[in-house]
């Protein structure tokens, strides 16, 4: 989603140096990631220097006193088999999941969660509401206003990613990445982007537009979440955790270029496809770790290893803006603060859906894609049947939801 005040370029956290470990600190951290750690060091040493920008102001901290709470990678043999009889309603779970989470918390955008209790009740957002609500007083939103239950530019592109993987899904990785790009361009410049997409995917796909190849697209600066909360159906598609990773990072490449945004996306298809093998949590979290550290997004790592010391703590504690609270998680709108905030979430209401979404949403920051991701992954894992009722059948186009859902089904079958 669009940042308030910010460009394309604006985002820019990276690198945070070396890392030093005291014997204690290194007796409880898993000899892999030493070793990870070590040949990182070498590298560097060498010469080589990571691509992540601006640097990142607490990190190195965080890294140093992490005291044994880094994440270990699960065993092959300890990650579940996707059950093939429970698939179509896991997918369908997440497909739904994610757009019911991205519509609750479509309204609550840009508006405080104070502001929120204030006028719409004291729990805040609990169903779907209209865009511009009489209730509210400020801000005005400029543009089109939206009935309940409308979903934004998240589930939009995560459709378009969909439509993509049921129609290339199974051939060369090139076919699929212009197939993919193309049908981010067509609902770009459609009549139904109505609904505040994110600036570096606008200029992205007006690069597209003008004929840039789909690697050389995306804002090289730009590491805000628009491209971490499309991922969910790669999560759902492909049953190699690895090609998992690989087409997310190639998708977010379309339009965010920062390794934060591409990792991010990582991440977030990795949670969703834990998820759907029916992963706790804290599996889903471990599980992502190895795939994302050391490749040059130091901000993600940092919330990743910060995030299972958090959950003790409320939301207002915890999904609030960094300047506001060092040891949260952030408000979302970049990418490591969203993939965090939704599985915080997530983490904190396993099996519930209706308390991960609605605690997403009611947030101060990107509120609808905090709960896109998080509906996605928690849907992932619940499955539709788990879904409320109310929020299916209230939530924008849900058959075309269900169509899309068994569709990847089909084409994930396929041969």
């Amino acid at each position: 989603m669009l940042i308030p005040g910010a460009g394309p370029t604006a985002y820019g956290l990276g690198k945070s140096g070396w890392v030093t470990l005291s014997f204690s600190d290194a007796a409880a951290i898993p000899v892999d990631l030493l070793h990870d750690w070590i040949r990182e060091s070498y590298r560097k040493e060498d010469g080589e220097e990571d691509d992540g920008g601006e640097e990142d102001d607490g990190g190195e901290e965080d890294a140093r006193h992490a005291g044994g709470r880094l994440t270990t990678r699960i065993d092959a043999g300890a990650i579940t088999a996707v059950d093939e009889d429970v698939l179509p309603d896991r997918i369908a779970g997440a497909i739904l999941g994610l757009a019911i989470g991205d519509a609750l918390g479509y309204p609550h955008e840009f508006h405080s969660v104070a502001q929120v209790r204030r006028e719409i009740g004291p729990d805040g957002i609990t169903g779907f509401l209209r865009l511009k609500d009489p209730r509210f007083t400020r801000p005005f939103i400029v543009g089109t206003d939206h009935p309940p239950g409308t979903f934004t530019d998240d589930t939009q592109m995560s459709l378009a990613v969909a439509a993509a993987l049921i129609a290339h899904g199974h051939d060369e990785r090139e076919a699929l990445m212009q197939d993919m790009g193309r049908r981010f361009v067509d609902w770009y410049f459609a009549d139904d982007n109505d609904r505040s997409p994110g600036a570096a995917t606008g200029t992205a796909c007006e690069a597209l537009r003008d004929g840039a190849h789909w690697r050389d697209s995306g804002v090289k600066t730009s590491k805000g979440c628009g491209a971490n909360m499309r991922v969910a159906p790669i999560g759902l598609f492909f049953d190699d955790l690895d090609v998992v990773a690989d087409v997310a990072r190639d998708c977010a490449r379309i339009t965010h270029g920062h390794p934060c945004g591409v990792e991010g996306a990582a991440a977030a298809a990795l949670c969703v496809a834990y998820a759907l093998r029916g992963h706790a949590p804290t599996d889903i979290h471990a599980g992502v770790w190895p795939h994302i550290v050391g490749r040059g997004a130091t901000a993600l790592e940092v919330l990743w290893q910060r995030l299972p010391r958090v959950l003790d703590r409320p939301p207002g504690e915890v999904l609030v803006e960094l300047e506001q609270n060092p040891d949260g998680l952030g408000e979302g709108w970049v990418a490591e603060e969203a993939i965090a905030s939704a599985l915080y979430c997530v983490w904190r209401h396993p099996d519930d859906f209706r308390a991960c979404v609605l605690e997403a949403s009611n947030t101060d920051g990107d509120s609808d894609s905090i709960a896109c991701i998080a509906g996605g992954i928690s849907g992932a894992r619940l499955g539709f049947s788990r879904l409320p009722a109310e929020f299916v059948a209230g939530v924008e186009r849900s058959a075309l939801l269900h169509d899309v859902a068994a569709r990847l089904v089909a084409a994930r079958r396929r041969p």
